[in-house]
């Protein structure tokens, strides 16, 4: 049965080991520089502490410059371009890479007749559809966004193709407006660097998911000296960067899903 939940206020949102062998004898190699710790500032934003140590005048650890907040403008386009038919020529479209290996997606995932799952930040219903015909009418999608116009199209292609197992959620920028402990699955594609408050979020989305619930997040790999300038202006922080804002949030890490995209990387998560 199509459903609604969360009419709420307005808002803007809208993917090891190194085995060594004894060096020969000579001049002792310099160690490289070690990466930088990530820790998670009081907005939970991640950003790199000061590789001294050094205390700032509040006693923490002294803290390099943070990474910028989301853009402005990546989010503002999607209050000005309202029409669905738009987006979906973007989203859907053959050369984008998740569209293109969208399948591939979820069958990593496992996602299977009768689960519960919700696609936040789901825009034009790209995985909507997908993920409500592989639970099958036992199971249950969750629409998730925090534009009407989206959740307005979702609904239409769902009653459309017949699938009554789709109940669209109005998001907000704090809080996905999931009912708590309602969900084994969250998939966010292309998504999460969207959103503006990440620690409130992530604490909402920790509190829809049932214990041993999981959290896939597929969003583009932001690298200096390697992404596109564009990219790196677009999104906030690396894989490594949103990886750790997640394990601040109480998630666990368990796997990479490694060789199956380029763009984007695709991290899951655990819910404890």
């Amino acid at each position: 049965m199509l459903g609604r939940l969360g009419r709420l206020g307005p808002s803007s949102l809208l993917a090891l080991a190194l085995g060594c062998t004894p060096a020969a004898e000579g001049p002792t190699p310099t160690p490289p520089p070690s990466e930088p710790e990530v820790v998670i500032d009081e907005a939970g934003l991640a950003r790199a502490a000061d590789p001294d140590g050094a205390e700032d005048p509040a006693g923490g650890p002294k803290a390099a410059a943070a990474p910028e907040a989301v853009p402005q403008q990546i989010n503002q386009r999607y209050a000005e371009q309202t029409d669905p038919g738009h987006w979906a020529g973007r989203f859907e479209r053959e050369g984008r890479e998740v569209f293109d290996h969208r399948e591939a997606i979820l069958d990593a995932l496992g996602v299977r007749p009768g689960m519960r799952v919700a696609d936040v930040g789901a825009g034009t219903g790209l995985f909507t559809m997908a993920l409500a015909r592989a639970v099958g009418e036992r199971g249950r999608v969750y629409a998730v966004d925090v534009q009407d116009y989206f959740l307005e199209h979702i609904e239409r292609r769902a009653q459309q193709a017949g699938l009554r197992n789709v109940q669209v959620v109005r998001a907000q920028q704090d809080a996905a407006g999931l009912p708590a402990g309602s969900v084994e699955l969250v998939l966010m594609c292309d998504a999460y660097h969207h959103v503006e408050q990440p620690a409130a979020y992530l604490a909402s989305l920790h509190a829809a998911l049932a214990p041993g619930g999981r959290l896939a997040i597929v969003d583009y790999r932001a690298i200096a000296g390697q992404s596109d300038a564009w990219l790196l202006e677009h999104v906030r922080a690396t894989p490594e960067q949103f990886r750790a804002e997640i394990e601040a949030a109480g998630f666990r890490f368990l796997r990479a899903h490694e060789g199956l995209l380029e763009e984007n990387f695709f991290y899951e998560f655990e819910r404890p």
